[in-house]
């Protein structure tokens, strides 16, 4: 029940917002005009692009399932990532995509349950160090572009305290195990079993280092690519568009806000971020561009809508999927 009324909420934010955005008449005017002239070359160039993202993390995720020793065939390792995806963009939050991930992991090879555990931890704690590092390069290149309005300088404060705060757990979680003094913790249950997950997601991956350069590598590749499907479906409602506009015209001010947009629609007050990513684009493109609020709202919810384009295969998937009748038994590299 509690979590039945967590996913109300989340929803209701969700609607509420979107509402609050859209029941202006100029608002919706703006929008209007702008999907009636939305290039259709930008459309189809931001589907392509969040689907390069996609096979960029069926890499990493069939790396990460390979260093901790499953050897599951591409297709339903594949299979398995795209129903994650699917749940991650159209499930309220009760069945998450990472615990269908576990779960799937564990039907193909039961006696590696802590393994799956393990494989679903790295891949978010690789995308947290990735998404902690572009924030980090956008700060020192535009700091004070960001702070520009009131409203812009306090949603870049908050990123920074919310990304700080998860590069801080990181680095307590590689401690807690070596200093006595971070016992303390331990008087917190919650803060400390995290704490003991994280570490032991890094202890169980810290011989493969070269294959996590590798997976942080191929995450920031990741980033960089969904950052290009929100400049694509800012181009494709003309966002950029002007008589004396460059080829690539918007794309660094687009690539400066992401990190903003990505760590505040990650926190689970909405469902899949929508409402809160549609306010984020408005306040940020508005005050830091001069794109009218109406536009930059559409610009959040046409790039999600490109991102849910490739979630819909999972969900074929989903229903089709089998746990292959032979499981094979595996032991993890060392």
């Amino acid at each position: 029940m509690k979590k039945g009324v967590i996913v109300i909420l989340q929803a209701a934010l969700a609607v509420g917002v979107l509402v609050f955005i859209f029941h202006d008449r100029d608002r919706r005017r703006e929008v209007g005009q702008a999907v009636r002239h939305a290039s259709l070359c930008w459309l189809v160039a931001g589907v392509l692009c969040y689907g390069l993202v996609e096979v960029m993390g069926g890499l990493r995720w069939d790396l990460l399932l390979r260093v901790q020793g499953f050897r599951l065939s591409w297709r339903r390792g594949t299979s398995i990532f795209l129903i994650g995806l699917f749940l991650t963009t159209f499930t309220p939050g009760l069945i998450g995509g990472d615990a269908a991930r576990v779960l799937y992991v564990m039907q193909e090879a039961p006696e590696q349950k802590t393994n799956a555990v393990l494989v679903v931890a790295m891949d978010r704690l690789i995308g947290l160090i990735s998404l902690i590092l572009l924030a980090a390069l956008v700060v020192l290149c535009r700091y004070h572009w960001l702070a520009l309005t009131p409203a812009t300088s306090w949603l870049e404060y908050v990123t920074l305290l919310i990304l700080a705060g998860g590069a801080g757990m990181l680095v307590l979680s590689g401690l807690a195990a070596r200093l006595p003094w971070l016992a303390i913790l331990e008087r917190y249950p919650a803060v400390g079993t995290k704490l003991r997950e994280i570490g032991q997601t890094f202890r169980a991956y810290r011989r493969h280092w070269p294959q996590m350069i590798e997976a942080l590598l191929n995450t920031l590749v990741a980033h960089v690519l969904y950052f290009l499907t929100f400049y694509c479906a800012a181009r494709a409602l003309g966002a950029f568009d002007g008589p004396d506009g460059k080829p690539w015209q918007g794309f660094w001010d687009i690539f400066c806000i992401m990190p903003i947009v990505n760590t505040l629609t990650a926190l689970p007050i909405s469902f899949a971020g929508i409402g809160i990513r549609e306010s984020l684009f408005q306040v940020l493109l508005k005050d830091l561009c001069g794109i009218p609020g109406g536009v930059g709202a559409a610009i959040g919810s046409l790039g999600f809508a490109m991102r849910a384009v490739w979630g819909l295969p999972g969900g074929v998937l989903l229903l089709r999927y089998r746990a292959s009748r032979r499981r094979r038994r595996c032991s993890p590299r060392t």
